[in-house]
């Protein structure tokens, strides 16, 4: 079974918007904070290259 990552919760729309492009989802942890989550290291890392699209986002050109 693949390994579930975790990283700290972000409010930043991009985050959100990449987190929910790759099929993440927002949990909380043991302590009830939010974090994000990924199914497996293919999700996490498809996550990280979309933040090469910051710059385009910002400008409204993503969607």
């Amino acid at each position: 079974m693949a390994r579930t990552i975790t990283i700290p919760y972000s409010a930043d729309q991009f985050d959100q918007w990449r987190l929910s492009k790759v099929g993440g989802q927002i949990s909380f942890n043991k302590a009830g904070i939010p974090i994000f989550q990924f199914k497996n290291a293919a999700q996490y890392h498809q996550y990280l290259e979309l933040n090469a699209q910051r710059q385009n986002f910002m400008k409204g050109e993503v969607k």
